[in-house]
Protein backbone atom coordinates (compact mmCIF):
# COMPACT_ATOMS: atom_id res chain seq x y z
CA UNK A 1 0.00 0.00 0.00
CA UNK A 2 2.65 2.71 0.92
CA UNK A 3 4.75 1.81 -2.26
CA UNK A 4 1.17 2.45 -4.35
CA UNK A 5 1.54 6.10 -2.44
CA UNK A 6 4.38 6.78 -2.84
CA UNK A 7 4.49 5.77 -6.76
CA UNK A 8 1.04 7.46 -6.94
CA UNK A 9 2.81 10.92 -5.39
CA UNK A 10 5.98 10.48 -7.74
CA UNK A 11 3.75 10.41 -11.04
CA UNK A 12 2.27 13.27 -9.62
CA UNK A 13 4.99 15.35 -8.81
CA UNK A 14 6.78 14.51 -11.96
CA UNK A 15 3.83 15.14 -14.18
CA UNK A 16 3.24 18.83 -12.31
CA UNK A 17 6.63 19.78 -13.06
CA UNK A 18 6.86 20.76 -16.09
CA UNK A 19 3.57 22.51 -16.04
CA UNK A 20 5.20 24.43 -13.25
CA UNK A 21 8.28 25.55 -15.40
CA UNK A 22 5.62 26.23 -18.26
CA UNK A 23 3.95 28.87 -16.00
CA UNK A 24 8.19 30.17 -14.36
CA UNK A 25 8.89 30.24 -17.73
CA UNK A 26 6.48 33.30 -18.83
CA UNK A 27 6.47 34.83 -15.87
CA UNK A 28 9.80 35.09 -15.78
CA UNK A 29 9.45 36.45 -19.23
CA UNK A 30 7.11 39.34 -18.21
CA UNK A 31 9.75 40.47 -15.84
CA UNK A 32 12.29 40.71 -18.17
CA UNK A 33 10.18 42.64 -20.19
CA UNK A 34 9.25 45.10 -17.74
CA UNK A 35 12.93 45.24 -16.34
CA UNK A 36 13.99 46.61 -19.75
CA UNK A 37 11.47 48.88 -20.20
CA UNK A 38 12.01 50.34 -17.00
CA UNK A 39 15.42 50.72 -17.81
CA UNK A 40 15.06 52.62 -20.78
CA UNK A 41 12.84 54.61 -19.31
CA UNK A 42 15.52 55.47 -16.53
CA UNK A 43 17.95 55.86 -19.47
CA UNK A 44 15.97 58.25 -21.01
CA UNK A 45 15.14 60.25 -17.81
CA UNK A 46 19.21 60.37 -16.98
CA UNK A 47 19.98 61.52 -20.27
CA UNK A 48 17.25 64.54 -19.86
CA UNK A 49 18.61 65.49 -16.20
CA UNK A 50 22.26 65.46 -17.25
CA UNK A 51 23.97 68.72 -16.65
CA UNK A 52 26.68 69.62 -19.08
CA UNK A 53 30.37 70.30 -17.67
CA UNK A 54 29.92 73.95 -18.08
CA UNK A 55 26.56 73.81 -15.96
CA UNK A 56 28.13 71.58 -13.51
CA UNK A 57 31.03 73.93 -13.00
CA UNK A 58 28.09 76.94 -13.29
CA UNK A 59 25.92 75.54 -10.52
CA UNK A 60 29.06 74.13 -7.91
CA UNK A 61 30.08 78.02 -8.22
CA UNK A 62 27.00 79.28 -7.77
CA UNK A 63 26.50 76.82 -4.40
CA UNK A 64 29.91 77.93 -3.19
CA UNK A 65 29.33 81.69 -3.15
CA UNK A 66 26.26 81.19 -0.57
CA UNK A 67 29.03 80.27 1.76
CA UNK A 68 28.36 79.22 5.19
CA UNK A 69 25.13 81.21 5.46
CA UNK A 70 23.68 78.00 3.80
CA UNK A 71 26.53 75.59 3.99
CA UNK A 72 28.62 73.94 6.83
CA UNK A 73 32.76 74.04 6.29
CA UNK A 74 32.65 70.39 5.64
CA UNK A 75 29.83 70.91 2.82
CA UNK A 76 32.08 73.86 1.39
CA UNK A 77 35.29 71.79 1.16
CA UNK A 78 33.04 68.72 -0.75
CA UNK A 79 31.54 71.46 -3.32
CA UNK A 80 35.39 73.08 -3.93
CA UNK A 81 36.42 69.35 -4.25
CA UNK A 82 33.64 69.14 -7.00
CA UNK A 83 34.11 71.82 -8.28
CA UNK A 84 38.38 71.38 -8.52
CA UNK A 85 37.33 67.50 -10.65
CA UNK A 86 34.53 68.89 -12.86
CA UNK A 87 37.86 71.88 -13.95
CA UNK A 88 40.55 69.11 -14.00
CA UNK A 89 38.14 67.39 -16.49
CA UNK A 90 37.43 70.47 -18.36
CA UNK A 91 41.10 71.16 -18.41
CA UNK A 92 41.50 67.22 -20.05
CA UNK A 93 38.77 68.06 -22.57
CA UNK A 94 40.17 70.90 -23.69
CA UNK A 95 43.91 69.50 -23.82
CA UNK A 96 43.00 66.32 -25.80
CA UNK A 97 41.13 68.00 -28.54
Amino acid sequence: MKKLIVAALTLTLCSSMPALAVEHGAAHKQMDEKCAKECEMLLRNCSQEADSLQQKIARLKGEISKGTKVYTIDELKKLEMKLKEANLIMKDLMENR
